[in-house]
Protein backbone atom coordinates (compact mmCIF):
# COMPACT_ATOMS: atom_id res chain seq x y z
CA UNK A 1 0.00 0.00 0.00
CA UNK A 2 1.29 3.30 -1.35
CA UNK A 3 1.80 6.00 1.25
CA UNK A 4 -0.61 7.89 -0.57
CA UNK A 5 -2.94 5.55 -0.29
CA UNK A 6 -2.57 5.15 3.77
CA UNK A 7 -2.56 9.06 3.93
CA UNK A 8 -5.77 8.96 2.67
CA UNK A 9 -7.06 6.43 4.78
CA UNK A 10 -5.96 7.98 7.46
CA UNK A 11 -7.74 11.60 6.89
CA UNK A 12 -10.74 9.87 6.02
CA UNK A 13 -10.90 8.03 9.56
CA UNK A 14 -9.87 11.38 11.10
CA UNK A 15 -12.76 13.00 9.23
CA UNK A 16 -15.44 10.13 10.16
CA UNK A 17 -14.07 10.53 14.20
CA UNK A 18 -14.22 14.12 13.92
CA UNK A 19 -17.96 13.96 12.30
CA UNK A 20 -18.93 11.53 15.13
CA UNK A 21 -17.22 13.56 17.89
CA UNK A 22 -19.05 16.93 16.60
CA UNK A 23 -22.37 14.61 16.14
CA UNK A 24 -22.40 13.38 19.65
CA UNK A 25 -21.16 16.83 21.04
CA UNK A 26 -24.61 18.64 19.01
CA UNK A 27 -26.43 15.76 20.82
CA UNK A 28 -25.22 16.36 24.13
CA UNK A 29 -25.71 20.40 24.03
CA UNK A 30 -29.64 19.75 22.58
CA UNK A 31 -29.97 16.99 25.47
CA UNK A 32 -28.96 20.27 28.06
CA UNK A 33 -30.88 22.20 26.12
CA UNK A 34 -34.22 20.42 26.08
CA UNK A 35 -36.06 22.57 24.09
CA UNK A 36 -37.64 22.79 20.68
CA UNK A 37 -35.14 25.01 19.01
CA UNK A 38 -32.07 22.93 20.19
CA UNK A 39 -33.59 19.54 18.93
CA UNK A 40 -34.63 21.36 15.49
CA UNK A 41 -30.97 22.96 15.41
CA UNK A 42 -29.68 18.82 15.42
CA UNK A 43 -31.85 17.97 13.29
CA UNK A 44 -30.87 20.31 11.00
CA UNK A 45 -27.45 19.64 11.11
CA UNK A 46 -27.59 15.88 11.64
CA UNK A 47 -30.94 14.73 9.55
CA UNK A 48 -29.39 11.27 9.06
CA UNK A 49 -28.28 10.55 12.15
CA UNK A 50 -28.99 7.10 14.44
CA UNK A 51 -30.11 9.85 16.91
CA UNK A 52 -32.63 11.44 14.66
CA UNK A 53 -35.85 9.69 15.62
CA UNK A 54 -35.24 10.53 19.53
CA UNK A 55 -34.84 13.99 18.36
CA UNK A 56 -38.18 14.33 16.81
CA UNK A 57 -39.61 12.27 19.48
CA UNK A 58 -38.63 14.75 21.79
CA UNK A 59 -39.69 17.53 19.39
CA UNK A 60 -43.21 16.09 19.77
CA UNK A 61 -42.99 15.58 23.17
CA UNK A 62 -42.37 19.52 23.95
CA UNK A 63 -44.75 20.61 21.91
CA UNK A 64 -47.37 18.84 23.59
CA UNK A 65 -46.14 20.17 26.85
CA UNK A 66 -45.77 24.16 25.44
CA UNK A 67 -49.35 24.05 23.97
CA UNK A 68 -50.83 21.93 27.03
CA UNK A 69 -49.06 24.77 29.49
CA UNK A 70 -51.10 27.30 27.17
CA UNK A 71 -53.80 25.89 27.19
CA UNK A 72 -53.60 25.51 30.98
CA UNK A 73 -52.72 29.24 31.39
CA UNK A 74 -55.14 30.42 29.29
CA UNK A 75 -57.77 28.12 30.96
CA UNK A 76 -61.11 28.46 28.81
CA UNK A 77 -63.06 26.15 27.08
CA UNK A 78 -61.79 26.86 23.31
CA UNK A 79 -58.05 26.90 24.85
CA UNK A 80 -58.72 23.57 25.96
CA UNK A 81 -60.82 22.40 22.55
CA UNK A 82 -58.31 23.71 20.28
CA UNK A 83 -55.11 21.70 22.18
CA UNK A 84 -57.53 18.37 21.80
CA UNK A 85 -57.44 19.06 18.06
CA UNK A 86 -53.38 19.43 17.69
CA UNK A 87 -53.26 16.61 20.17
CA UNK A 88 -55.92 13.75 20.65
CA UNK A 89 -53.75 11.44 22.07
CA UNK A 90 -51.60 13.23 24.31
CA UNK A 91 -50.36 12.47 27.57
CA UNK A 92 -52.63 15.47 28.61
CA UNK A 93 -55.78 14.86 26.60
CA UNK A 94 -57.69 13.09 28.84
CA UNK A 95 -57.43 16.00 31.52
CA UNK A 96 -58.15 18.05 28.58
CA UNK A 97 -61.29 16.52 28.16
CA UNK A 98 -62.14 16.61 31.77
CA UNK A 99 -62.10 20.49 31.53
CA UNK A 100 -63.94 20.70 28.89
CA UNK A 101 -66.52 18.53 30.50
CA UNK A 102 -66.23 20.88 33.35
CA UNK A 103 -66.02 24.11 31.49
CA UNK A 104 -69.26 23.24 29.29
CA UNK A 105 -71.49 22.26 32.76
CA UNK A 106 -69.81 25.41 34.74
CA UNK A 107 -71.30 27.55 31.56
CA UNK A 108 -74.67 26.24 31.64
CA UNK A 109 -77.52 28.36 32.06
CA UNK A 110 -79.29 27.55 35.55
CA UNK A 111 -82.30 25.59 34.83
CA UNK A 112 -80.88 24.17 31.21
CA UNK A 113 -81.47 20.38 30.95
CA UNK A 114 -78.71 18.19 32.09
CA UNK A 115 -79.20 14.93 31.51
CA UNK A 116 -77.47 11.87 33.34
CA UNK A 117 -75.40 10.64 30.43
CA UNK A 118 -75.15 10.92 26.54
CA UNK A 119 -78.57 12.99 24.72
CA UNK A 120 -81.02 10.78 24.32
CA UNK A 121 -84.06 10.84 21.07
CA UNK A 122 -86.95 12.29 22.93
CA UNK A 123 -89.04 9.23 22.93
CA UNK A 124 -86.65 7.65 25.06
CA UNK A 125 -86.19 11.21 27.78
CA UNK A 126 -89.65 12.44 27.54
CA UNK A 127 -91.25 9.79 30.55
CA UNK A 128 -89.39 10.94 32.91
CA UNK A 129 -91.02 14.38 33.37
CA UNK A 130 -94.21 12.28 33.87
CA UNK A 131 -92.35 10.31 36.94
CA UNK A 132 -93.14 11.22 40.55
CA UNK A 133 -89.84 12.39 42.50
CA UNK A 134 -90.16 10.14 45.28
CA UNK A 135 -89.72 6.51 44.21
CA UNK A 136 -86.85 7.40 42.26
CA UNK A 137 -85.59 3.70 41.55
CA UNK A 138 -88.22 2.93 39.14
CA UNK A 139 -86.86 5.26 36.44
CA UNK A 140 -83.30 3.69 36.37
CA UNK A 141 -85.23 0.25 36.07
CA UNK A 142 -87.81 0.75 33.30
CA UNK A 143 -85.65 3.44 31.20
CA UNK A 144 -85.05 1.65 28.07
CA UNK A 145 -81.37 0.67 27.23
CA UNK A 146 -79.49 3.84 29.49
CA UNK A 147 -76.75 4.92 27.77
CA UNK A 148 -74.39 3.63 31.02
CA UNK A 149 -75.75 0.81 33.07
CA UNK A 150 -74.21 1.51 36.17
CA UNK A 151 -75.47 5.41 36.39
CA UNK A 152 -77.97 6.33 39.09
CA UNK A 153 -80.38 9.04 37.46
CA UNK A 154 -82.94 11.28 39.88
CA UNK A 155 -85.63 14.16 39.36
CA UNK A 156 -83.26 16.88 40.86
CA UNK A 157 -79.76 17.23 42.27
CA UNK A 158 -76.78 18.78 42.00
CA UNK A 159 -73.44 18.07 40.31
CA UNK A 160 -69.85 19.46 41.32
CA UNK A 161 -67.48 18.46 38.92
CA UNK A 162 -66.30 15.01 35.99
CA UNK A 163 -63.35 13.65 37.00
CA UNK A 164 -61.04 10.62 35.29
CA UNK A 165 -61.86 7.96 37.85
CA UNK A 166 -64.32 6.99 40.46
CA UNK A 167 -61.92 7.28 42.66
CA UNK A 168 -61.16 11.03 42.14
CA UNK A 169 -65.39 11.76 42.17
CA UNK A 170 -65.60 10.41 45.72
CA UNK A 171 -62.49 11.96 46.69
CA UNK A 172 -63.73 14.82 45.32
CA UNK A 173 -66.77 14.64 47.53
CA UNK A 174 -65.07 13.94 50.58
CA UNK A 175 -63.11 17.17 49.98
CA UNK A 176 -66.11 19.69 49.61
CA UNK A 177 -67.98 17.86 52.37
CA UNK A 178 -65.20 18.54 54.73
CA UNK A 179 -64.97 22.33 52.84
CA UNK A 180 -69.13 23.13 53.21
CA UNK A 181 -70.24 20.44 55.00
CA UNK A 182 -73.09 22.15 56.28
CA UNK A 183 -74.10 23.23 52.81
CA UNK A 184 -74.26 19.29 51.69
CA UNK A 185 -75.75 17.86 54.81
CA UNK A 186 -78.26 15.60 54.61
CA UNK A 187 -77.00 14.30 51.09
CA UNK A 188 -75.04 11.46 49.83
CA UNK A 189 -72.75 11.38 46.50
CA UNK A 190 -73.68 9.39 43.07
CA UNK A 191 -71.12 9.18 40.40
CA UNK A 192 -72.70 8.37 37.26
CA UNK A 193 -70.11 7.33 34.04
CA UNK A 194 -71.03 8.78 30.94
CA UNK A 195 -68.96 8.12 27.73
CA UNK A 196 -66.72 11.55 26.47
CA UNK A 197 -63.91 11.69 23.67
CA UNK A 198 -63.54 7.98 23.40
CA UNK A 199 -62.67 7.77 27.47
CA UNK A 200 -65.09 7.29 30.41
CA UNK A 201 -66.00 10.37 32.57
CA UNK A 202 -67.53 10.35 36.60
CA UNK A 203 -69.72 13.18 36.81
CA UNK A 204 -70.20 13.91 40.51
CA UNK A 205 -73.79 13.99 41.31
CA UNK A 206 -76.12 14.39 44.78
CA UNK A 207 -80.11 14.05 44.61
CA UNK A 208 -81.65 16.97 46.24
CA UNK A 209 -85.32 16.03 45.71
CA UNK A 210 -86.46 19.36 44.75
CA UNK A 211 -85.76 22.31 42.09
CA UNK A 212 -85.71 24.89 44.38
CA UNK A 213 -83.41 22.60 46.81
CA UNK A 214 -81.02 22.21 43.89
CA UNK A 215 -81.01 25.82 43.11
CA UNK A 216 -80.25 27.20 46.62
CA UNK A 217 -77.70 24.55 47.46
CA UNK A 218 -75.84 25.45 44.09
CA UNK A 219 -76.25 29.24 45.11
CA UNK A 220 -74.88 28.64 48.69
CA UNK A 221 -71.76 27.04 47.07
CA UNK A 222 -70.56 28.86 44.26
CA UNK A 223 -71.03 31.84 46.97
CA UNK A 224 -68.00 29.89 48.68
CA UNK A 225 -66.24 29.55 45.72
CA UNK A 226 -67.61 25.69 44.92
CA UNK A 227 -68.72 25.29 41.22
CA UNK A 228 -71.89 23.26 41.16
CA UNK A 229 -74.81 23.07 38.11
CA UNK A 230 -78.18 22.05 38.93
CA UNK A 231 -79.20 18.89 37.55
CA UNK A 232 -82.96 18.67 36.13
CA UNK A 233 -84.96 16.46 35.24
CA UNK A 234 -84.37 15.62 31.64
CA UNK A 235 -86.66 17.25 29.46
CA UNK A 236 -88.18 19.69 31.78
Amino acid sequence: MSAYVRLAIFVTCIAILAGCSRERRDWQSAQTADTIEAYGDFLAKHGDSPLAAQAETRVKQLGEERDWQQAATTDTLEAYQAYLRQHPESKWAEEARIRVENFSLAGATPGAPMASGPAAPPAVASPATTVPPIPAAPPVQSAPRPATPSSRTFEHGIQLGAFSTEAKAHAEWERVARAHGSVLAGLSPAVVAVKSGGSTLYRLRAATGGEAKSRSLCEALRSKGQACVVVLPVGK
